[in-house]
């Protein structure tokens, strides 16, 4: 439950935390689990589907909904002054906005004991757990992951078993930064080499109540390049502009 930073650069077997053989091209397991994999993430009946097209093929959902409501399976649809298919102005929601604690260009760095308590303020019934553990009835699984230089990030288990999220106004996938289905979180890629974005840190599993009308806040400024959180300066125009793609404030 409490975080950890991944020391590993390559991708790895997402089965066993201890299996040490490579994933084969486009999935989540190595040949000695891809058929079987001991270990699992319990559901409880109350995951979402999967369904992106809800989010991918409508401009004003996609950009003005990031990993934190998605993760949260939260819809809160912008009018068509402040988000529209032609023009979208409208901040992302934001852990703790609506608990009351700071916006995020007010704190320095985004780690994940803040992080956590944010969540916490903002969602009551909101409890930690791990991968193995099923989550109480009405609840389900979201995983948090933290660069906390720059930048966090959520990713929801779906009905089918396996996880997917929504990198800040891009579309939503169930892929990893190497491509490859997401089975546990904690040990899928999670470093993006054009960004710059490496959510090294994985803060917690979280059970996250599915039977009550959430009420999140937005704040921060709005970025027409915005798809991840923060912003950090990089080396180049290029990959500054994509970084600000890749971000959730």
């Amino acid at each position: 439950m409490s975080s950890n930073t991944r020391k590993h650069r390559r991708a790895q077997c997402q089965c066993l935390a201890t299996c040490t053989n490579p994933p084969l091209e486009n999935s989540s397991f190595c040949k000695q689990h891809l058929r079987f994999c001991p270990r699992k993430s319990p559901l409880t009946g109350y995951e979402p589907n999967y369904d992106p097209i809800i989010y991918n093929n409508t401009r004003k959902i996609r950009e003005s909904h990031n990993c934190f409501a998605y993760a949260f399976n939260h819809m809160d649809v912008p009018s068509d002054e402040k988000c529209s298919e032609i023009s979208c102005s409208i901040p992302f929601h934001q852990p703790g906005r609506a608990s009351g604690y700071p916006k995020w260009s007010k704190v320095k760095g985004k780690r994940c004991p803040d992080l956590i308590a944010r969540l916490k303020g903002d969602v009551k019934g909101l409890r930690m757990t791990n991968f193995t553990s099923k989550c109480p009835g009405k609840t389900s699984k979201i995983a948090l992951v933290a660069d906390e230089d720059q930048d966090y990030h959520f990713y929801r288990q779906d009905s089918n078993g396996m996880w997917s999220h929504k990198p800040g106004a891009t579309k939503v996938t169930n892929l990893d930064a190497d491509g490859r289905p997401i089975y546990d979180p904690s040990l899928a890629s999670r470093k993006y080499n054009k960004s710059g974005l490496n959510y090294d840190k994985f803060c917690s599993f979280l059970c996250a109540p599915k039977d009550k009308k959430l009420k999140f806040k937005r704040g921060g400024k709005h970025s027409s390049y915005r798809k991840h959180s923060s912003y950090r300066k990089h080396s180049t125009k290029k990959r500054r502009q994509h970084t600000r793609k890749l971000k959730h404030n």
